[in-house]
């Protein structure tokens, strides 16, 4: 099919030649360059300087005056930032977009699991729909750092010598890539950064409102639980991880705010380690437990703990939407609530972003966070598949196929170009 878009001037290897010697030229400064930092001045306004990435502490007086110049459209998925990511101008600003087609990489902190492998496979999907409108250049290029943050770095160099337009990254590192960043920036070619905050100010962010998220389904379970004198347990992540103490933190302030006692257990993001803990934990607290917050996998060991246990189920929250959690409240028949995470829906809005950027359309600022869908009672069935067992290991998409309507975006962007678009697909995914 003929691309609606005029093709970039010179042959691909050309641009790759001038590319790689481009990249040359840069080596030796970025050498002694850590990447961009936070308050390089100390101006107030967004669009001049970066907040902090503060992980874990509460408001400063610099946090609150970037939420309240935000949108108010987006002023409440954009709650708690701070915890997770850091928000400032648009390091694209005066970034040109090349012409179609463009060339697609997917770079990967690591695919071990069943959550990254929607991610890839969502990403392809798109590649090869917009291929068939003549707007790519070539098959997705893909890599995987298997969590190392130095292979990730080279493999980042390598697709910009291979001339890619845009590298979508997913879950890097919180620090470590801002000099690879950089680079591909200098170079012409545009990286965001998902599912993920991110110490660097040199990359576009899109990412869900983790704090916000982890306070809504915090606000869920104080009004099932009530005025109770019993005992919440938060189910936490990884300590220290950006986008597990963002959660924990909206989920904190609001059992804080409604006096509740809370106690927690540390999962890791494991299943196994979540279920030995709550069995310890069990065993050493006999009181009653009004309910537990899930911040991540936690909802389907928790209720397993409980039943090896002998005790009493109380409600149980998710987070990620796995399709485990939503087998697990069928048989349990314990109403719940969580949100269609999956990565699938994480790459999908990623896209939309890019797009709108290849448009010519600009971000107002450098992190770009939408909200998450919610799944509870009222609509469980929409995502609940009789396929679905204890061992699935896929995750409930937005039954719309997207996370954010497409106007969500337009209060966070300037300019009138339109993008391509594309079906998410999100709704085919198969039920492992």
């Amino acid at each position: 099919m003929k691309s609606p878009f005029p093709r970039r001037a010179g042959s691909p290897v050309q641009r790759r030649i001038a590319v790689v010697a481009l990249l040359a030229g840069l080596i030796a400064p970025l050498a002694a360059c850590g990447g961009l930092s936070a308050n390089d001045n100390d101006k107030s306004s967004v669009s001049e300087t970066y907040t902090d990435l503060r992980t874990g502490k509460p408001e400063s007086a610099r946090d609150k005056a970037v939420l309240d110049a935000l949108p108010e459209s987006v002023r409440s998925t954009y709650a708690g930032f701070w915890h997770a990511t850091r928000v400032g101008p648009n390091p694209y600003a005066d970034w040109k977009p090349s012409q179609a087609p463009w060339k697609f990489c997917y770079s990967s902190a690591y695919q071990g699991n069943s959550w990254r492998q929607e991610g890839l496979a969502v990403a392809k999907d798109i590649v090869a729909q917009l291929d068939k409108k003549g707007l790519v250049d070539g098959p997705l290029i893909v890599s995987d750092a298997n969590n190392n943050a130095s292979l990730q770095a080279t493999q980042l160099t390598t697709m910009v010598q291979k001339g890619c337009d845009v590298i979508l990254v997913m879950q890097p590192p919180t620090v470590g890539l801002c000099k690879a960043f950089d680079a591909a920036q200098k170079a012409g070619a545009l990286v965001v950064v998902m599912q993920t905050g991110t110490d660097c100010t040199n990359v576009v962010q899109s990412d869900f409102g983790a704090y916000d998220a982890g306070r809504t389904a915090a606000e869920w379970l104080v009004d099932k639980v009530g005025k109770t004198k019993d005992t919440i347990v938060m189910c936490d992540g990884i300590p220290g991880v950006a986008a597990a103490e963002a959660r924990q933190a909206g989920a904190s302030d609001t059992f804080k705010k409604a006096g509740l006692k809370v106690d927690h257990i540390t999962g890791q993001w494991t299943p196994s380690t979540i279920k030995s803990q709550m069995l310890r934990y069990l065993s050493t607290h006999q009181g009653a437990i009004a309910g537990v917050w899930d911040g991540g996998v936690c909802a389907v060991p928790v209720t397993q703990a409980f039943q090896q246990a002998d005790r009493d189920l109380p409600p149980v929250t998710g987070f990620e939407g796995a399709c485990s959690w939503l087998a697990s409240w069928k048989q349990t028949g314990s109403e719940s609530f969580g949100f269609a995470g999956g990565a699938g829906q994480g790459v999908n809005e990623a896209f939309k972003v890019a797009l709108r950027m290849l448009a010519g359309q600009k971000p107002k600022h450098n992190t770009l966070l939408y909200p998450l869908v919610q799944i509870d009672g009222s609509n469980v069935d929409e995502y609940y598949k009789p396929g679905m067992k204890l061992s699935s290991g896929c995750n409930a998409q937005p039954a719309s196929g997207d996370s954010a309507p497409t106007a969500y975006y337009d209060d966070l962007f300037t300019g009138t170009g339109t993008p391509a678009t594309f079906d998410a697909g999100l709704a085919d995914l198969p039920v492992k």
